[in-house]
This record gives structure tokens, sequence and C-alpha cells, in this order.
């Protein structure tokens, strides 16, 4: 079964009004305002914990899922007016009677996993049944599917509590997200396209989140909020109910504060769906199984300055110290030439990108739906109609050989390790390192990008590392990026509190 056509819109005036969730429809009149504060108090400092250390405390019963809800639901209440992470937000009265649910199951021996009982957010791409699917363009506005797509579904039968949907950018193009501000620094934008997951993520609003990446998406705002951000193997986590923007490019993925919490949310994302033409069938392993075996004796790769030539000082200064780190924990760092053309692989990706998002979007632009005169995503699609099958179908054959020859160079080395791009995109909103990023998309190989230092100079945001496996080695990838993060220690940085 293929990914659902475009659904169906809403009236016009739905179309032509699209809101934000405002404080009023959040807190969901006065029996919900007594629930988060007036009858007992909140400890809203449960909100800081990792999924990893309230998933024990929640097993052993020291904390109680209802209290784990309260203390997030009253920092999305004291914190969102000024972050804007969230489209949309679950009923909190609903959110509750979940957690007691939870709480329930939990008492009664059937205990579901680290999930259970876990406040999240999901990407407002992701089909819900109980929350509109906007992908934050007003053409869906009104639009409620009528199925979970399959991550939501699995996230919900691990027991996560799914408490809003997040902000992006319209139809995640982009590489910033309007509407969110960066924790770390309010003047700031969280970088996009899921930029409100990661920064609901970094200001401690959600335990954890997902997000969608195609040129990357998950691993941008996460490295610009100082968080963790996993793109798996193109097929290794079902994309049936995600509003696309490129059917073969897209990759769905976890948005945390460690690695051990990205292992643990891939655990409950990963596995075949025969609803999903792409799903591999590929079993995946449980991924925190051997998170600390550690990188002695590994096989590092690390591309040549040449490559890299396009990295600003700062994100290579977090490198170097990064390749410091591994060397003290016993890898093998050795060179690596990239090989291919990084412009080439640049401009297949676009070509590849523009193309289906144009052939997905085709039945709204028919229909005349209203984009704006001055709309980037209606420039793009132009762009993209013109191209013809001859170009595209090139590009399919020249991404083929790139995979043949990035799969022959990983037999050299267990994982690769590169500089995050600069946190700072350029004028057009993304980064000036490309060949970082979007190249995995186009060969769908796994990466993560986990903090590795601040910036010197202003504006004072998150730095980062990207760490590249082979196809279905999330494992390796996972590994080498705990290594670091419990090494390095920068994972238990955190924002200012924005509301003082």
């Amino acid at each position: 079964m293929r990914e659902p056509e475009s659904p169906t819109v809403g009236s016009g005036s739905e179309r032509g009004e699209h809101r934000r969730v405002s404080r009023r429809d959040f807190l969901g009149g006065a029996g919900i305002r007594a629930g988060l504060g007036r009858e007992e108090p909140v400890n809203e400092a449960l909100s800081g914990l990792s999924i990893a250390e309230a998933g024990r405390k929640l097993a052993a019963r020291e904390v109680s899922s209802v209290e784990l809800m309260r203390a997030v639901l009253a920092r999305i209440e004291r914190l969102e007016p000024r972050i804007g992470a969230f489209v949309a937000r679950a009923d909190p009265a609903r959110c509750l009677a979940a957690a007691r649910e939870a709480d329930d199951e939990i008492a009664h021996r059937r205990y579901r996993g680290k999930l259970h009982g876990i406040p999240i957010a999901v990407k407002d791409t992701h089909y819900t049944v109980d929350l509109p699917t906007t992908a934050r363009s007003p053409i869906l506005a009104g639009f409620t599917p009528p199925f979970d797509a399959t991550v939501v579904a699995r996230l919900k039968a691990a027991g996560a509590i799914i408490v809003g949907k997040t902000n992006l950018p319209e139809w995640s193009f982009g590489g910033s997200t309007p509407g969110t501000k960066n924790p770390w620094d309010l003047s700031q934008d969280p970088g996009g396209s899921s930029g409100g997951s990661a920064a609901a993520v970094a200001a401690q609003m959600v335990l954890g989140a997902t997000g969608g990446d195609t040129s990357g998406s998950i691993r941008s705002p996460a490295m610009r909020c100082g968080v963790v951000g996993l793109k798996p193997t193109r097929g290794r986590v079902s994309t049936y109910g995600i509003v696309p923007i490129s059917w073969t490019l897209d990759h769905v993925g976890p948005i945390a504060r460690t690695v051990e919490d990205a292992a643990l949310l891939l655990n409950g994302l990963a596995g075949h769906d025969p609803n999903d033409p792409s799903s591999a069938l590929t079993a995946a392993p449980i991924y925190n199984a051997r998170l600390r075996r550690g990188v002695r004796g590994w096989r590092i790769g690390v591309y040549n300055a040449e490559t890299l030539a396009g990295c600003g000082a700062e994100s290579l200064r977090a490198f170097d110290e990064a390749i410091a780190v591994y060397r003290r924990l016993g890898a093998d760092l050795r060179d690596v030439d990239l090989p291919v053309d990084g412009s080439v692989a640049h401009a297949c990706q676009r070509v590849i990108r523009i193309g289906e998002a144009a052939a997905y979007h085709r039945a709204y632009l028919r229909a005349g739906m209203d984009y704006g005169k001055e709309s980037a995503v209606r420039r793009q699609l132009a762009a993209g109609s013109l191209i013809s099958a001859a170009i595209y179908q090139r590009a399919l054959q020249l991404r083929a050989s790139l995979i043949d020859r990035m799969q022959a160079t990983f037999t050299e080395f267990d994982v690769l390790v590169t500089p995050g791009w600069d946190a700072i995109p350029d004028e057009r909103g993304f980064p000036s390192a490309p060949i970082l990023s979007g190249i995995w998309n186009l060969c769908g190989f796994p990466c993560i990008v986990v903090p590795a230092g601040m910036r010197s100079a202003p504006p004072v945001l998150p730095l980062g590392i990207q760490i590249v496996g082979s196809p279905f080695e999330e494992e390796k990838v996972l590994v080498a990026a705990n290594a670091f993060e419990q090494a390095a220690d920068w994972h238990r940085m955190r924002p200012p509190d924005p509301s003082r």
C-alpha cells in the first residue's frame, strides 16, 4: 500500500485562516488549570529528566506518569508563549487521563518499556487522528487525518503520550522555522524544518520528539538547539502517513536530549511497515542494548581538509576537539576522500527533491490553491514542475552510482565523523556546507548529530559533530555518538530559562 494521496482540504474559510494554539486552548478550562497547580504542587524539574531516567523512575514507581505529565504541561504553559514550539496541543485533560492509564498499567505489571508514560511531541507533518495535521500550510488548515501515521501509532503502542504537534516552515520547506525561537537565544531561529521539535526538547517542554529530514532537517535544528538528532537509514523508519517533501529522500527520526534517549525512541519507531513500499525488511535490533561498548580499536574516517573547506572556523574548532576525544578513547582516525564531486551530489539531490515535491503538490497546483505570490514553496514547486523525465532519471542514476561508491568507501572504516555545518544558515536559510547534510539523504545512510561545544562569538549557540554509518548500522552510529557524549559531557548543558 502506498502513501495516501494528498488529503482532502477543508472549506475555503478554513484554508484562509491558520491559527497557532492559544493559551486559552492550551489551558482548556478552569478544571485543567486547577489540575496543573492549584490542588497539588507541580514539580516542574521532572520535565528535565531524560527518557531513560524517567523510564527507570516510572518502572520503579518512584515517580508517576501523572506527576511527569503535570510537570511537562506546567512548563509548556510557562514557556510556550516565549518559545512558540507548538502548532497544536492535545487536550490537557486527555493527556492527564492517558498518564493515569499508564500508571495503572505499570502498577498492574503491564509495563510496555522505557517509553511507557513518557510525554513526547511529533512534527506537524505526522498524521494524527486526534489532532489536525497542517504541515504549517493554510491549504491543510482544518485537516484531521482518518488514521495515525505508522510512527505515531507505534509510539502510542509503546505507551508514549503525545502532547502536541510541533512547528515547522510551510510544507517543511526551508532551513528555518518562522514563529519558533531558539531557547538558547530568543532572538535566534532554531533551524529547520524540525525547529519546533528541537526547540521543545531543548527547552525541556517534552522529553523527546520526532522530526523529518530531507536535506538535514532533523540534524540542523538539533545541532542549533544543542540536542541530539538522528536520521536513520532510508527504509528503517516508515514514512507512511507523513506529509512528504520528497518520497525518496524523506526520513523520519528522533530528536532527544541524549544519545540513549534517541536509541530508546528509535526502538519505538523502527521496523518494517507493509503500508510503506520503501520500508526495509531488515530486522531492527534493540538499539540501547550495546550502547556503552565504546570505540577502542574502531576505524573512524575523517574527511580531508579540501572536502571541509566550506566549513566555518567555529565548526572546525569543535570538530578538531572532538577528534582529539576519539583519539583519547582509543579509536584509529583515518583520512577519507569524498568519492564524488560534492557539487554534483548537491545538484542531484536538489533535482530529486523539487521534482518529487512538485509531483506531490500537483493536485493542489491544478486546483489553484493559494500558496501566496511571494511563497518560496510555490517558486520551488514551479521549478520542480519544469524538470523533465530524462533529467529526473539521470539524477536517479547518479544517486545509484553515489550509493555504490559510498558503500565501497565504508568498507575501510566503522563510522565517519564530520564537523557539524555552521549553526548560522546562509541568506537562503540553508547550511553553508550542504555536502555534510543532504548527501546523506541522497544515499540514505544513517547519521546522528550530538552537541560538541558552543560558539565563542555572538550569537552564542551550540555546535555539534555528525557521525555517519553504513546502511542499517544505526547501532554503530549510536555507540560512537554515545562514547563521545559521555567523554565530552556537552549534553549536560542547558539553555537559560527564557521566562526569567
